[in-house]
């Protein structure tokens, strides 16, 4: 077969492709930003918490949201709701509860409606003193109980009101809350922020897809550009919905298809002030090791927007 000649593996390819695109329906529908209404700030005694009170502040002032606030320390000295009440308007503390940090936290979500959680990570810890080492437990628990969007801070240099101007929907595989992420990153949005999606497949995850292509079939080749146009293709639906959002309301908006070469081992490094947006399906072990990872290695505040939650929070 010369070089010219489509092999099985790109006649394969290609009638996907034309199924897919026979498959869609008419063209993906503008968004409806998702904006909080109540929050809850958790707070750990850590250098986060600066950053998080600043995060309730701004949603206060932004949105006029209530805020609950809640010390989830297990061994409490002094009083740290006492300073937030003062900074916060419309801000008030409820009563902590018993056993480990997270089921206090889990504890006041259940009595307590609120649409947003807002939590330190790591918890407890200093991130300058832990780093990227470690998420903590709080966060691995949380990523699988918390009924609704969490807000986790990181570095207090991230501050969330200079976050919102840039914005990231971060996509490591197709999952069914990508929309509701995507309105919650529209909702946060600033006036002015430009609104990215990325479609997120590591170097390590790219290789092994490669060299499957290429055991199928002799001469069989994958290459970034080509996997990038397939990630567009597959993701169609939620790019043109967020394409069209980003229109209606002004905002400027990317799509980065980022595949193997192309997708650095740890494409968060940067310290630009940047809010990252991912959408997890909680029973999905992949979807729930890709946003640890993520949330371990960001400098950056993640809101995580979990699969049981309904529309709205």
């Amino acid at each position: 077969m010369s070089d010219s000649e489509p092999n099985e593996v790109d006649r394969g390819v290609d009638e996907s492709m034309r199924m897919f695109e026979k498959s869609k329906v008419g063209d993906a529908p503008a968004l409806e930003p998702i904006k909080p209404s109540r929050v809850l700030l958790v707070l750990d005694g850590s250098s986060q918490d600066d950053a998080g009170v600043a995060a309730a502040g701004f949603l206060r002032e932004t949105f006029n949201v209530e805020t609950l606030v809640l010390d989830a320390r297990q061994t409490p000295e002094g009083d740290l709701t006492a300073a937030v009440i003062e900074s916060v308007s419309g801000a008030r503390p409820i009563q902590r509860g018993e056993g480990d940090s997270y089921d206090m936290i889990l504890a006041a979500l259940q009595t307590h409606a609120v649409d947003l959680l807002i939590v330190p990570c790591p918890f407890g810890r200093d991130f300058e003193k832990v780093g990227t080492d470690s998420a903590g437990t709080v966060i691995d628990v949380l990523l699988s109980r918390c009924p609704c969007p969490m807000l986790v801070i990181r570095r207090d240099d991230q501050r969330l009101d200079q976050c919102v101007h840039q914005v990231s929907v971060i996509i490591g595989a197709e999952c069914d809350v990508e929309s509701k992420a995507a309105a919650w990153a529209f909702g946060l949005s600033a006036d002015d922020a430009t609104v990215t999606l990325d479609l997120v497949v590591e170097k390590e995850q790219y290789e092994n897809i490669k060299s499957i292509v290429e055991a199928l079939s002799d001469g069989a080749t994958l290459d970034p550009e080509s996997f990038s146009e397939a990630l567009t293709k597959t993701h169609h639906s939620i790019h043109g919905a967020m394409a069209k959002t980003a229109t209606k309301l002004g905002r400027g908006y990317h799509l980065r298809p980022l595949a193997g070469e192309v997708a650095l081992p740890n494409p968060l490094q940067n310290r630009d002030k940047t809010l990252l947006v991912l959408p997890l399906e909680v029973d999905d072990r992949f979807g729930q090791g890709f946003a640890h990872d993520r949330i371990r290695r960001s400098p950056h505040p993640v809101l995580v927007v979990p699969s049981h939650v309904g529309r709205g929070g």
